[in-house]
This record gives structure tokens, C-alpha cells and sequence, in this order.
């Protein structure tokens, strides 16, 4: 029996009650190293989670470890992480390199079959488009934690569940990362307006799907500004001519731009169908139908 990954996992042993045991002879002896509280035993190679609840028998005068269930969210997310290697999270998922890491891109929509693609998407945010994440901070972060809770299997009904599955899902997903060199899991949304938003999911932080800045596109593909827009970096991709198929799509780009310091020009000639956005080095101008 070994209680370390081999894989500089050891120093999470322990953490939260997880109890890392790979080819795990005796599981419940492995649970006795955690103390009391509920306590889970992973075995990677096994492709095993076994939960218990440690307790001290007073007549017999020694620790026993009292097998218990392991809710259905969290087998799900262990089974779904060590899948990633294979892309097998559901339909469309693939591998793409990408700046921030070599990672797994899952394709979600708000409608998709429960657990289609891995998560169950929290329901109150499925009304939601790209331009509501962009454009407010209370919306991104809900999304954030609420695709982060699905990913890492802490929305059970039970607290002391939920954060043992989100140390289990950071100790799964280093491991898949050290063995295989998957850094990330990268959930594009295709919102029900056909808008996109794309969150990524690190290691350091599998209970909150980062929003991933310069990444926001509308139903017509028009790039929506955010903080990338107005970044000396990244900037200069946003130039260009926008086109909308509806006025409700056209207003909120510009709302969008003019929160993120973009400088709104009125063109005072013939109105184009949509802004024409240039870079001068240093800011984002975009001038726009009078």
C-alpha cells in the first residue's frame, strides 16, 4: 500500500480527509492515517474512490473506519478528470493547444442533456448571454463558481462533501497533469442566442472556471471588447469592421466597449453597418453609425 502519488502529490495526503492510495490494498486501513471525519481514500490507479467515516470506539479503544457512500456528483467528477487524457468529458470535446497550456476543450450548452458534457449547468444561469458576462461582474463570477461547483463535483447537498470533492478534484486533475500534460479543461459556452463565452479550469483552481479575457464572441461573431480590448497586447486584434443583424446586438457592443475604455467616434459621413475599430499603439478607436 502506498500513501503517496509518486508524482509530488504527497504533500495533499491528508488534506480535507483525502487520503491519496494508489493500488490500494486495504482502503479502510489507508482511511485510518486521515483522523476522524469523514475521510475518502483515492486510488488513481485503481480508478477507485472509497469513502468512510473515522471515528474512535471508546469500548474497543481504537479508531475503526466505517465504510459510507461516496455521492453520485463526486464518483462522476473522478471518472470525468481521468478522462481527460482521452478526451472522453463528452461529444466535441477535443485537445488544443492554447497560450495558457496544453488543454481539453468541452463544448457546452445551457440545454444540453443533464451531464451531456460532464456538468449539469447551473440552471439559474442559463438565460445568460456573452454580453451579460462581459458586461457584469456579479453575473462572470456566479458563472464562474457555479461551472467551477459542476466541474469539481462540490454541488452535492452535503458541505462536508462538497469540500472533499473539490481537494479530490485538484488532487485528480495535478495528476492527470504531471502524467499526462493536461493543464487545463477549457468550457466554451454557446449561449442560447448563439453568443460564446470561454472559462477555463486549472489545477490551482478547479472550484472556479476562470473567465478567459478576449474570448467573447456574439451570435454574428463580432468580437465583444473586454479588458483585452483595452490591453496593449492584446488590443490590436479588436480593429476591424463589425457587422450586426440586430440593433438590440449592436447597442450592447457599444455599451460594452465604452465600459471598457474604448473611444466611441460618430462618424459624421455615410453610416457603415456597423463600427470600424482601429488601433493607434496605445488605445482601441471605433467610430460609429451617427
Amino acid at each position: 500500500m502506498s500513501l503517496s502519488l509518486g508524482l509530488g502529490l504527497h504533500a495533499t495526503a491528508h488534506a480535507g480527509g483525502v487520503v491519496p492510495c494508489n493500488n490500494c490494498a486495504s482502503p479502510r486501513s489507508a482511511a485510518l492515517q486521515s483522523g476522524t471525519g469523514l475521510t475518502v481514500v483515492v486510488d488513481l490507479e485503481q480508478k477507485r474512490l472509497n469513502g468512510f467515516e473515522v471515528e474512535y470506539d471508546r469500548e474497543l479503544r481504537k479508531y475503526r473506519a466505517v465504510p459510507v457512500a461516496v455521492p453520485t456528483e463526486v464518483t462522476a467528477m473522478f471518472h470525468r478528470i481521468l478522462a481527460v487524457p482521452q478526451a472522453g468529458i463528452g461529444p466535441g470535446t477535443q485537445f488544443v493547444p492554447q497560450s495558457f497550456g496544453r488543454g481539453t476543450v468541452v463544448p457546452v450548452h445551457p440545454d444540453d442533456p443533464q451531464m451531456a458534457n460532464g456538468i449539469t449547468f447551473p440552471a439559474e444561469l442559463k438565460g445568460l448571454n456573452a454580453y451579460d458576462v462581459v458586461q457584469s461582474a456579479t453575473y462572470r463570477t456566479q458563472l464562474e463558481l457555479g461551472i467551477g461547483r459542476a466541474f469539481s463535483g462540490a454541488n452535492t447537498s452535503q458541505p462536508a462533501w462538497n469540500s472533499l470533492a473539490t481537494t479530490i478534484s485538484s488532487v485528480v486533475l495535478s495528476w492527470v497533469s504531471k502524467l499526462f500534460g493536461v493543464d487545463t479543461v477549457t468550457y466554451v459556452i454557446t449561449w442560447r442566442d448563439g453568443s460564446r463565452t470561454r472559462l477555463v479550469i486549472s489545477p490551482d483552481s478547479v472550484d472556479r472556471a476562470r473567465y478567459v479575457a478576449g474570448e467573447s464572441v456574439d451570435a454574428a461573431g463580432n468580437r465583444i471588447p473586454d479588458g483585452a480590448a483595452s490591453n496593449s497586447d492584446t488590443g490590436q486584434g479588436y480593429s476591424g469592421t463589425y457587422q450586426f443583424s440586430s440593433d438590440g446586438d449592436y447597442q450592447s457592443w457599444v455599451d460594452t466597449a465604452h465600459l471598457y475604455g474604448v473611444r466611441i467616434e460618430i462618424n459624421p459621413g455615410s453610416a457603415p453597418t456597423g463600427p470600424i475599430c482601429r488601433w493607434d499603439g496605445r488605445q482601441l478607436h471605433c467610430q460609429v453609425p451617427r
